[in-house]
């Protein structure tokens, strides 16, 4: 891949937002930065999982040469979870924080245990569908 002109920078990031989008990143950016006396840097962010505002964004940020950077982006993307499994994860880390918040408000263990059970089966389905994609076991 050469990026050279500023028709192969559009050309290289203008799908980016389109592929979050499709990995459940809601409103995504994408920008490319030329700094003087410095590699480039690609830059994406989007509404955080948790986040209840716009301005409540994830951010992350890719130097080296367009190439360099361009390839960070691309790896980036393609490690991401389907954003099926991606909101998956965001419940799961909110039942972890109810259950947490439960625990040191001193709720009664009998309105914990039942979401400690309902969480403990949501792990081994995440654990069990990602040894089924692979084909190879997930450690614990």
């Amino acid at each position: 891949m050469n990026i050279n002109t500023i028709q192969e920078i559009y050309a290289a990031i203008n799908p980016i937002p389109a592929i979050l989008a499709t990995k459940g990143k809601v409103k995504p950016e994408v920008s490319f930065e030329i700094r003087a006396n410095a590699n480039i840097q690609i830059s994406m962010n989007w509404v955080k999982d948790t986040g209840v505002q716009d301005w409540d964004r994830k951010y992350q940020v890719f130097v080296g040469s367009p190439e360099e950077a361009m390839t960070k982006v691309l790896n980036f993307i393609a490690e991401m979870p389907d954003a099926k499994t991606a909101r998956l994860h965001t419940f799961m880390a909110k039942l972890g924080a109810v259950i947490d918040d439960g625990r040191v408000l001193g709720v009664d263990v009998d309105f914990i245990n039942p979401l400690v059970k309902t969480m403990k089966r949501l792990s081994e389905n995440v654990i069990t569908h990602k040894k089924s994609l692979t084909g190879h076991s997930v450690s614990k």
